[in-house]
């Protein structure tokens, strides 16, 4: 008979766990959820499905009480519930969630006979009402439920209590408590993802409410740490006298050089980590399959990033090289692979709009780009949405402009004079 703990290793193994905090599974019942458990998959892996199967089979035989009939609930016991029956040499039957609108209109298939004891066996124990509508749709042909069994239990109490109150015995091969500790145990998640998934059992319903409010104050924590951090290593600069010129073209009074942060180390990793956050928080580390970085300001963040998420990297130049292999892209990546842009700076947003463009026609997918700073300028903003490019930056330019005049860095007057520069710009915007 398989432990708890072997039942959530092949479970991990054959792909039947699915965790996303990030872009949560909707269940039957309309709760979100930042992990979803599939045993249907089961089918496609003999092996360890026989091994499944083998331990239910055990499990019964130690169950004292006669069985007349095993019972699946909706079609995803289906399988399960014909191995058994086979097996045990029983009649079987299964419950649709509700009758058919067509031929009988039943909603029991097969016979559940009057006086007769059934089975009950589902897939998983979460906060589907499978198991309720099974076990009333057995007492209502005359049959009793005496014992349901189920390979996964999401550990959330909604029909461990409603099994109680019917007073009908139940058992789980393994639940999400053993599959979380088990699965970081062996390095398949990280502490905080098994964190997510323990704050989701304790509200399920609430849960999604919660995980959005503390996103929206993240990352307003983290502008304003991050405009200080920014303002503290000097990389920003602000000049009444002096016209700095990007790389875009644009002229400005204000230059911000985010190239510093890699002569400080303690900085750099907030900075680093903060990106982590938006990514498992926000983005969701399965959307993602190599960090891209764009030549030359945001190859180190990248690189660090990388390093940080055992992810590979690739870096995009704007014009190839007249030798080697004359190519925008170092590194490799794999046809439709998904790249996570990392910019240090967002301006007009014309260097990331080339650097996926250079991707997609290599086959790379790309949907998001993170940054360290962005001045917010409209011609950034629609240049990037007509290219369906979703975009999240650390810090702008409002957030650093109040740090900076409450603690004293720069005057009203400049403050005045970076507000003048980015109406100007934005209607220029307007008039394109």
């Amino acid at each position: 008979m398989l432990t708890p703990e072997e039942v959530a290793g092949i479970l991990l193994d054959i792909g039947a766990v699915s965790l996303n905090p990030a872009n949560p599974f909707m269940y039957a019942s309309g709760i979100l959820s930042p992990v979803y458990i599939d045993c249907r998959l089961l089918g496609s892996f003999p092996n360890e499905r026989k091994s499944i199967i083998n331990t239910l089979i055990e499990n019964i035989n130690n169950f004292c009480e006669k069985i007349d009939v095993i019972v699946g609930t909706s079609s995803s016991s289906i399988l399960l519930a014909t191995h058994i029956a086979q097996y045990l040499k029983l009649p079987m039957a299964y419950v649709r969630t509700s009758a058919k609108s067509h031929g009988k209109e039943k909603q029991i298939e097969g016979i559940v006979k009057e006086g007769s004891n059934a089975l009950l066996i589902s897939d998983i124990m979460s906060t589907e009402q499978d198991i309720p509508i099974s076990v009333k749709a057995i007492n209502n042909s005359g049959g009793k439920v005496v014992y349901c069994l189920t390979i996964f239990n999401n550990n959330l109490g909604y029909i461990e209590r409603f099994l109680q109150k019917e007073k009908i015995p139940f058992y789980n091969l393994t639940c999400l408590k053993v599959l979380l500790a088990y699965a970081w145990q062996k390095g398949k998640i990280s502490i905080d993802e098994k964190a997510i998934v323990e704050e989701w059992m304790i509200d399920p319903e609430d849960w999604d409410n919660v995980r959005r409010d503390r996103i929206v104050q993240m990352l307003e924590k983290s502008k304003r740490e991050i405009a200080e951090i920014l303002l503290k290593i000097k990389s920003v600069t602000i000049s009444s006298k002096r016209i700095y010129k990007y790389s875009s073209g644009i002229l400005s009074p204000i230059y911000t050089d985010n190239r510093l942060l890699i002569s400080y180390p303690e900085e750099w990793e907030y900075v680093i980590n903060s990106f982590v956050n938006v990514i498992v928080n926000e983005i969701g580390i399965q959307n993602v399959d190599v960090i891209g970085g764009v030549a030359t300001a945001g190859i180190p963040h990248a690189a660090y990033l990388a390093e940080k998420l055992g992810l590979p990297m690739v870096y995009i130049k704007s014009t190839a090289e007249e030798y080697g292999k004359h190519s925008k892209i170092e590194g490799h990546i794999n046809q439709g692979e998904k790249v996570l842009l990392i910019e240090d700076l967002i301006s007009t947003g014309s260097s990331v709009i080339s650097a996926a463009k250079v991707l997609k026609e290599a086959g790379a997918k790309v949907d998001w780009c993170l940054a360290i700073f962005n001045y917010s300028l409209k011609k950034s903003k629609i240049a990037l949405e007509q290219e369906n490019i979703k975009l999240i930056t650390l810090s702008d330019l409002s957030t650093l402009l109040d740090v900076a005049l409450h603690t004293a860095v720069i005057t009203p007057i400049e403050r005045d004079l970076v507000l003048e520069w980015k109406k100007d710009m934005e209607n220029d915007a307007e008039s394109l």
